[in-house]
């Protein structure tokens, strides 16, 4: 084993310490299990319930059991209606590409809600909601941060009660993927009384009586919660899809860290716990594994999520180029994955995974090279100082600020071994871990970390690359601090390709077009990618139906979990 090997097999064995004794001293026996239910094991709680504001990972899996977007990726890559009737493509017509007055190219896309769908109070779910998310989404002082915005269309036409006629100024590869809506029939007096997004977001009922029946459309209702301590989900009665809900019960039981959530899970305190984030750690699950083969069901599947480092752009040291690029040769991610996730979370070279189809496989890659980070450095007038750490010729010391999530085992693993690393190659890092609510608070809203930030990112398969690289999508008061390049990063070729992309629906085509994306992302490093993190879940093993491996969250499907 390397120097640097073992340096990490001991950052890791340190951290693991506390969670392999809980495996080992955990009791055995177990109370008979309540076969109606499943609790579920969670870290960080939501910072609030809007289905469609301040949206991330953690909430897009808890938001999911009671509200169902309009259509959704299932585990075979297959865009699929959920309360729509029949997904609109070109081909059957629903979709239409048009000559729009401006002599441009545009889409008429038709969506029917399926018949007899309702709200959680009974009142019919209509093209009035529709049209009230719609119009909400463009309200300039409000501000949507969904993943596939209601913000594309620029006209809708209102057919009759369950279908809209949604106009696109341009031609979308996404024009058949979209969101959760809203009830008007709640929301809309709310809306109409709180016009800006402060004022909405504090009197949404979403955020003051998040129980209310009326707010949710999934096949489970929300109908109790404890702030930073559980939240209860019931079967929705007036749920018309094909398969009615087999739980009567799944509650979100909280703790503050991983390590307690292992020994809960142990303990049969709770029956399943995601895999990180927002869960226990992948080593975690592994050693459990190791120990426990037969006591649970490891549930595994490709990911998308990425995780990596922000790096934030306001520093004019970290917008030079090769002192980003030095940052990742510093960092062995291979050895990362190999010592603390058994090789299983693959290392990743940009937004999309290798084991994607769309992944260009000509684009830079910065395989862990020490050398040639100190010597980018050097070229950067960066030289060691009598610590160690570099200076240059201004006195300024190579010394970062890493921001992460505190509890997250994993991110803190992480966080421990890439401070190690780079210290290797002359780079001070200070680690600091915040709580949750703090860090999707202002921090990373209003881009409040100094330095660098460790997060992830899901890019599902209707996902534009804007959401991460466009800089229109820079969190700024202008736009109500809506987006997720929290980078900052700036690039015109970028903004031009991906808008090339999101027009191209031929398949070659827009292959070429994701190509140029990750290679400039590859080149610039607006972040530093690490690894994708496997869909992974530890369940019980008498839970079936537990469709893992959907690329758009698996609650939208929670419905058919069962326990036999």
């Amino acid at each position: 084993m390397t120097s640097v090997k073992s340096k990490l097999a001991s950052i890791a064995k340190s951290a693991l310490a506390g969670a392999a004794i809980s495996v080992l001293a955990a009791p055995t026996a177990m109370a008979q299990p309540d076969k109606t239910q499943l609790v579920v094991g969670q870290l960080q709680f939501l910072t609030n319930f809007h289905p469609l504001i301040q949206v991330n990972n953690t909430k897009r899996l808890v938001i999911n059991y009671s509200l169902r977007p309009i259509t959704a990726f299932n585990e075979n890559v297959q865009n699929n209606c959920v309360l729509c009737e029949t997904l609109p493509t070109v081909e059957n017509g629903l979709a239409k590409i048009v000559d729009l007055p401006d002599g441009k190219k545009g889409m008429k896309v038709t969506l029917t809600l399926k018949e007899g769908l309702a709200w959680g109070d009974g009142v019919p779910i209509t093209s009035k909601d529709i049209a009230f998310t719609w119009k909400m989404a463009r309200d300039p002082k409000i501000g949507f941060t969904n993943w596939n915005a209601w913000t594309r269309a620029s006209e809708l036409e209102v057919v009759d009660d369950r279908t809209v006629v949604l106009t696109i100024p341009q031609i979308l590869t996404s024009y058949n993927s979209w969101d959760q809506i809203l009830p008007e029939h709640l929301e809309g007096p709310i809306y109409a009384a709180n016009p800006t997004l402060d004022g909405y977001v504090k009197q949404s009922l979403y955020n003051t009586q998040p129980t209310n029946p009326g707010l949710w459309n999934g096949s489970f209702l929300l109908t109790d919660y404890q702030i930073g301590t559980r939240i209860v989900f019931e079967p929705n009665p007036n749920w018309v899809g094909e398969t009615k809900p087999r739980l009567q019960r799944i509650v979100l039981s909280y703790r503050d860290n991983s390590s307690a959530l292992l020994q809960n899970l142990l303990a049969g305190a709770v029956d399943a716990v995601p895999v990180s984030p927002g869960g226990i750690s992948f080593s975690q699950m592994l050693d459990l594994k190791a120990q426990k083969p037969d006591a649970f069901t490891y549930h595994m599947a490709y990911g998308t999520n990425l995780e990596r480092i922000v790096v934030n752009f306001d520093n004019p040291i970290l917008k030079s180029q090769p002192v980003r690029q030095a940052l990742l040769y510093g960092i062995d991610r291979q050895a990362i994955s190999d010592e603390l996730f058994g090789g299983l979370q693959p290392v990743a070279n940009g937004p999309l995974s290798d084991d994607n189809a769309l992944y260009n496989k000509n684009i830079p890659t910065y395989s862990y090279n020490p050398d040639k980070a100190k010597e980018l450095l050097a070229q950067a007038g960066w030289k060691p100082g009598s610590d160690g750490i570099c200076v240059n010729d201004k006195g300024e010391r190579l010394s970062f600020e890493l921001v992460s999530t505190a509890g997250n085992q994993t991110r803190e693993q992480i966080s421990q071994v890439v401070q190690s690393q780079l210290r290797d190659v002359c780079v001070e890092i200070t680690n600091k871990f915040v709580p949750l609510q703090e860090f999707n608070g202002e921090l990373i809203r209003k881009r409040k970390f100094k330095d660098l930030l460790m997060s992830s990112v899901d890019f599902s398969p209707s996902v534009s690359p804007r959401l991460t690289f466009g800089s229109d999508a820079i969190p700024k008061p202008e736009n109500n601090n809506v987006g997720s390049n929290f980078s900052g990063y700036m690039n015109p070729a970028m903004d031009n390709v991906i808008a090339e992309l999101e027009v191209t629906l031929d398949p070659t085509a827009a292959k070429a077009k994701w190509d140029e994306v990750q290679k400039i992302a590859a080149e610039d490093l607006p972040v530093l990618p690490l690894y994708f993190y496997p869909r992974a879940y530890v369940t019980v093993p008498d839970l079936v139906n537990f469709r893992q491996g959907t690329l758009d969250p698996l609650q939208i499907w929670s419905e058919e979990w069962e326990r036999k």
